[in-house]
């Protein structure tokens, strides 16, 4: 998860326990087979990037523009707060700032999936995998807000992937114990994610630290309170998974309705406040009003816009708050 730049690395060594002619081969063969959760997450990120790039013309491959990516449902932290922008918290998490970023997310998921899922079932790892992304994407907002008084637009899969590899830890620790393979694994995943992203952040990249370790903290405890050697029914498995996609469908309908009903849906702060000024330059205070308003959204979550909305007043008159 991060501000618009990769944010996960090449891997490091994963588990496997290899039956016999599986020796060299990346994961064994059949991997995804007792995973249909793990395999449609890996579909529709894929599917969404799709999307992307046929929608931005390709400019999306390497890196997705902003504008594009608050059209998309990114997490843009102000509007978040500002605006009750809560579904962007489920949606951002199949975003991806170009094909690399897209690839390093799908590599991990794709080896650290199917260990949970088949070690617990989908009807855990649907809701698991949807709760870490909200609980990373919002440890994000706050970190950006209120700690470091700033914004950031964030995207990304790995901050809900960093919550499966916390999952797998747990089970793993459970299982096997501290010593276990699977535990140990796991472990130098969380490990290499965190110091990677400390890291990249120090050199200056984006990083979204903020959203890996809330994912993370968010699969850890949800693990940790999984009854031992219990699966649900596959009756209760089809409801759990079933009410899952329809939260993210749900959550996609109501950016694209933003999208359709709001025009500052897609304006980041400097274009609301470009807006705002152009408005007034072209002496429509109907425009600037309505500039005034949502750039005032986003603006009191860090520090009052007094000067604009001054401008604003002193050449149209008062504008009243929302």
């Amino acid at each position: 998860m991060h501000s618009l730049v990769p944010d996960v690395a090449p891997s490091p060594p994963s588990p496997r326990s290899a039956p016999s002619g599986d020796e060299g081969r990346f994961v064994p063969r059949g991997w995804l087979e007792q995973a249909p959760v793990t395999r449609a997450l890996l579909t529709m990120n894929v599917a969404v990037f799709v999307v992307q790039l046929v929608l931005t013309a390709g400019r999306s491959l390497m890196h997705l523009p902003t504008r594009e990516a608050l059209a998309f449902g990114a997490s843009y932290s102000l509007a978040t707060l500002g605006e009750q922008r809560w579904e962007t918290l489920v949606t951002a998490c199949f975003l991806h700032d170009g094909v690399l970023h897209l690839g390093f997310n799908m590599l991990v998921l794709w080896q650290a999936g199917p260990l949970v899922e088949r070690n617990v079932g989908s009807a855990r790892m649907a809701p698991m995998y949807i709760v870490a992304g909200i609980a990373g994407n919002l440890l994000s907002v706050i970190s950006t807000t209120w700690l470091q008084r700033t914004a950031q637009v964030t995207v990304g899969a790995s901050g809900a992937i960093s919550g499966v590899l916390a999952a797998a830890f747990v089970v793993g620790w459970r299982v096997q114990g501290w010593k276990g393979p699977l535990t140990q694994a796991m472990l130098r995943w969380l490990v290499f994610v965190i110091v990677f992203g400390i890291l990249s952040r120090v050199t200056g990249s984006n990083i979204d630290n903020a959203a890996h370790m809330g994912g993370a903290l968010a699969g850890g405890i949800i693990a940790a309170m999984w009854r031992r050697g219990y699966r649900y029914p596959e009756s209760v498995t089809r409801v759990v998974v079933g009410a899952s996609g329809l939260v993210l469908a749900a959550c996609i309908g109501i950016v694209g309705l933003r999208d359709q009903t709001d025009p500052f849906a897609t304006m980041d702060l400097k274009d609301r406040d470009s807006f705002t000024t152009r408005a007034l330059m072209d002496g429509s205070c109907r425009k600037a009003h309505d500039g005034l308003l949502a750039v005032e959204r986003l603006r009191r979550m860090l520090a009052p816009v007094a000067r604009l909305r001054e401008r604003v007043e002193s050449e149209c008159g008062h504008v009243g708050d929302e």
